[in-house]
């Protein structure tokens, strides 16, 4: 290679770092700015989390879940009377935005766990909604079979994931 290529490689490697140190970012909170002003990603105040036993963090701010049956989505009376209980904790908050996760144990296919955890998420909503909760403060989400509380392959464990969870934001 010629003095001058080498001349010219050395300049032009000088010059690029050079050039992109006047780019870096003095504030640390820059990045998230920056993020949220450029989708829809936003950062909510910290939340108190505890640890689910998996090493995921989980919200303190969950309250009672209800159960349902295999395959199913309608709400038992014992149900009704968990989410009326829940809701009279949502007033008394004045929470303004609620998270309703429909979960499924892992028995059948992934599409049909996702379809019915929304039926089960949806079902909550409306519940919430006849009791006084307003529509516009609630959002749903399935999980499907993605988030299961327990693992084992027993009737118990798979009762335990058949459910809806309320989370206040």
């Amino acid at each position: 290679m010629s003095k001058t290529m080498k001349l010219m490689l050395v300049f032009a490697l000088v010059f690029g770092v050079t050039a992109c140190s006047k780019n870096v970012k003095k504030d640390a909170t820059a990045d998230t700015v920056a993020v949220g002003q450029s989708t829809e990603i936003y950062v909510e105040e910290e939340l108190d989390v505890e640890d689910d036993g998996n090493g995921l963090p989980v919200p303190s701010n969950y309250l009672e879940p209800v159960y349902f049956a295999f395959n199913e989505y309608s709400l038992n009376a014992q149900s009704r009377k968990t989410l009326e209980d829940n809701a009279s904790a949502i007033k008394e908050k004045g929470a303004t935005n609620i998270l309703i996760e429909g979960n499924c144990d892992d028995r059948g296919t992934i599409a049909y766990n996702i379809v019915l955890g929304d039926k089960r998420a949806q079902e909550v909503k409306n519940y919430y909604i006849k009791l006084g909760i307003p529509a516009a403060n609630i959002r749903v989400v399935s999980y499907g079979e993605e988030k299961p509380v327990c693992t084992e392959n027993t009737s118990a464990c798979w009762s335990k994931n058949r459910r809806a969870d309320t989370a206040i934001m």
